[in-house]
């Protein structure tokens, strides 16, 4: 059967316009999808394993604290959830980096409304990998912290965060 050049440049033709609408465009119109989740393991228990944390509403900004320029990551349940409980974890500066000890403060609400802070602890590590300072832009990363409160520490592992920024 001979091939007709017709037909074969008709077929090219298509496929060719055909491929621009499979490609994922390049403006999304899906919001971010933020979260930050981590486990959390009682020090004073020996018994149980870690519970697994995670908030779906995140939002990062810049913050003037005193004469302090910082960053702050909030984590926390929508406005609809019945669950209860928040993160708030303060770094010094406003770039992507490692923060530790003394750069880094966290509080912590549990689900049974009891709070937790870092000191500042030289084990308190944050690590931004991206910062996006366009407004609802990624600001992404990791984070292990040891909170203490009234109800005792908690160790807060293996966490990470995609966060929306607030500009």
């Amino acid at each position: 059967m001979k091939k007709n050049p017709f037909l074969t440049a008709l077929l090219l033709l298509l496929l060719y316009s055909a491929l621009p609408a499979c490609k994922k465009s390049s403006h999304s119109s899906s919001a971010l999808v933020t979260t930050l989740s981590f486990q959390a393991t009682n020090q004073s228990m020996s018994v149980g394993s870690p519970a697994n944390i995670l908030f779906p509403v995140v939002q990062a900004a810049v913050q003037e604290v005193d004469t302090l320029h910082t960053t702050v990551i909030a984590g926390q349940y929508s406005d609809t959830s019945s669950l209860t409980g928040d993160i708030s974890i303060h770094i010094i500066g406003d770039t992507t980096g490692t923060f530790t000890g003394s750069k880094v403060l966290a509080t912590y609400e549990d689900a049974l409304g009891n709070s937790y802070n870092s000191s500042g602890d030289s084990t308190d590590k944050v690590t931004i990998t991206r910062f996006s300072k366009l407004d609802e832009g990624p600001v992404t990363g990791s984070f292990s912290l040891t909170v203490s409160g009234s109800a005792g520490t908690l160790t807060l592992s293996n966490g990470q965060f995609t966060a929306s920024f607030l500009n």
